[in-house]
């Protein structure tokens, strides 16, 4: 049997992804790492747990200095993750340190702690022209960081 129940097709891999979100009550805004993205909702790495059901505001931004769709979402489910190394909530390492690694060939180590996947559905539904325009930006965006 299989036990995939979405309604969507999802985009996962999506590399240089990072959100602004802003969660009620306190609407205050907090950075994740996208996941995963489809018409039907998103999935991101935040630094807390959240409860499901919970409802925020995302501003995805679709094309560089452009179109930018705001969605709200509930939270569907939280679980415990790894936290990634490029976690957008984690101080950066010192600029020598990361030289010194790569110069020597060791790896960074693994950041403490977990991070939490959070699953979220938007209140309306994104177009799959807009979730086209919007991994165009990611692609352009990861193209620039390297």
């Amino acid at each position: 049997m299989d036990s995939e129940q979405r309604k969507h097709a999802r985009h996962l891999g999506l590399e240089g992804g990072f959100l602004r979100l802003a969660v009620r009550p306190e609407f205050r805004g907090r950075r994740a790492k996208l996941v995963d993205i489809s018409t039907g909702g998103i999935g991101f790495l935040l630094e807390s747990a959240l409860d499901a059901g919970t409802v925020m505001v995302f501003e995805i931004q679709a094309t560089q200095g452009g179109e930018t769709f705001t969605r709200i979402a509930r939270v569907r489910h939280c679980r415990a993750q790894p936290i990634p190394p490029d976690a957008p909530w984690l101080e950066p390492k010192p600029g020598f340190s990361n030289t010194f690694r790569r110069l020597f060939g060791f790896k960074q180590p693994p950041p403490d702690g977990i991070a939490w996947l959070v699953g979220c559905e938007f209140d309306h539904p994104l177009t799959e022209d807009e979730i086209q325009s919007f991994l165009a930006h990611l692609k352009s965006m990861t193209f620039r960081q390297t």
